[in-house]
C-alpha cells in the first residue's frame, strides 16, 4: 500500500503499540491516559473534522489507510471510533469532549431511568461512550459508570451502567434513524483488514524461519496451500475495506459498510485458524504476540454485527429496494447510474 499517511501511521503506532504496551492495557495496569496523550500526538483524531471546526477536513477514502494501520499494529484504545465520533459529534453541532469516544448501538437498555449497554466496542479502555436506544443519543462518561469486564481473556468489550443521574446530564437529543451503526461497522471492517494483514505477515515470515526436516516449513506443500488460502482471504478483506472507505465525505455509504464488515468477519474464523496451524504450539502462548492478534479479530469480527447479521442487512436492502439484485448491486454498491 503506497500512501504517505500509510507510512508514516503504520511507523508511528509500530513503535507505540507494542506487544508489552498492549498486555499492559489488557491486565489494566497501563496509565491510558498517557497512552491516548501519545496517540493523539499523532495528529489523526480531528482528521475527518472540518477545518472549520479546527480539524483536517480529510474524507473517509483519504483516511481509510491510518485506521488500517490502527488494526495492524492492535491499537488498544478506540482510536479510530473517536475519528468518527468527533466527526458525528461536530456535524450534530454538539461539544467534543477530551479522550476517547467509542459507540453503543446495540443491547442498549433502560430500567428504572439507569442506562446499561452490554458488550461495548473497546467499552473498558473508552472515556466516553455515544449510546443510542431508539431515537435517544446520549454522550455518557465511562469514568462514571459502573464498568464490567466482557469477552474472554483480554477483551477490551465491557458492560456499562449508568445511574440516572448521569444519564439525564448525558442526553444529547432525539435522531429517529440509527446514528452509528454503519460507523461502527465500516470501523470495525477497516480494523478488520489491517489486522488480518499483521497475523498473515507474521504467519508467513515464521513459515519461511521455522525449519523441519532440514528445510523452512514453508516449502511444504500442503502448508502453501493454507497460506495461499489465507492470502486470498487477507487481501480480499483489504479491498473490501478500501472499497466500503469510498465515501468523499467522513460519513460511510451504509450498503458498503455492511457489505465490508459482512464479508471481513466471515473471513476471520479461516485466517485465524491457519495462522495458528502455521505456527504451532507457540502461537498461543502468552509470550508470543500472535494471540495478541488473533484475540482482537475474533473480538472484532463478532463486535458491531457479525457476518450474517449483515448479511441479513444486505439481503434485506435488495428485497426492499424493488431493483434486481444485479441493478443494486451496481448502484448501492459500485456507484453506477442504473440509468445510464
Amino acid at each position: 500500500m503506497q500512501n504517505s499517511f500509510y507510512e508514516s501511521a503504520d511507523r508511528f503506532f509500530s513503535q507505540e503499540c507494542t506487544g508489552s504496551v498492549i498486555r499492559s492495557v489488557e491486565q489494566g495496569s497501563a496509565d491510558r491516559a498517557a497512552l491516548w496523550e501519545t496517540m493523539l500526538s499523532a495528529g489523526f483524531a480531528d482528521a475527518l473534522v472540518p477545518e472549520s471546526a479546527d480539524g483536517a477536513g480529510l474524507a473517509l477514502v483519504d483516511i481509510w489507510p491510518i485506521v488500517f494501520c490502527m488494526g495492524r499494529h492492535a491499537v488498544p484504545l478506540p482510536y479510530a471510533h473517536t475519528l468518527f465520533a468527533r466527526a458525528w459529534l461536530n456535524q450534530a453541532g454538539k461539544s467534543i469532549p477530551e479522550g476517547s469516544i467509542t459507540f453503543a448501538p446495540y443491547q442498549v437498555q433502560r430500567s428504572a431511568g439507569s442506562l446499561t449497554a452490554r458488550a461495548v466496542s473497546f467499552g473498558f479502555t473508552a472515556d466516553w461512550v455515544l449510546v443510542q436506544q431508539d431515537d435517544n443519543v446520549w454522550l455518557c462518561p465511562t469514568a462514571k459508570a459502573e464498568v464490567i469486564r466482557s469477552g474472554g481473556h483480554g477483551s477490551l468489550d465491557a458492560d456499562l451502567t449508568w445511574s440516572a443521574e448521569v444519564v439525564n446530564a448525558s442526553h444529547l437529543g432525539r435522531w429517529n434513524t440509527p446514528q452509528f451503526d454503519h460507523a461502527l461497522a465500516l470501523t470495525l471492517a477497516v480494523l478488520i483488514a489491517g489486522g488480518t494483514d499483521r497475523v498473515f505477515e507474521m504467519s508467513l515470515a515464521h513459515a519461511n524461519q521455522r525449519e523441519q526436516f532440514g528445510k523452512p516449513i514453508g516449502r511444504f506443500q500442503a502448508l502453501q496451500q493454507q497460506i495461499s488460502e489465507v492470502a486470498e482471504l487477507v487481501f480480499g478483506a483489504r479491498m473490501a475495506a478500501e472499497m466500503a472507505c469510498r465515501s468523499q465525505s467522513w460519513a460511510p455509504m451504509p450498503m458498503l459498510a455492511a457489505l465490508a464488515k459482512a464479508h471481513t468477519s466471515q473471513a476471520v474464523g479461516k485466517i485465524v485458524a491457519v495462522s495458528h496451524a502455521v505456527h504451532g504450539a507457540i502461537g498461543v502462548t502468552h509470550e508470543y504476540d500472535l494471540q495478541l492478534y488473533t484475540r482482537r479479530l475474533n473480538e472484532w469480527a463478532r463486535a458491531g454485527g457479525g457476518a450474517t447479521y449483515w448479511s441479513q442487512q444486505l439481503g434485506k436492502s435488495i428485497l426492499d429496494s424493488k431493483q434486481t439484485t444485479l441493478d443494486f448491486c451496481r448502484a448501492e454498491l459500485f456507484l453506477e447510474d442504473v440509468c445510464a
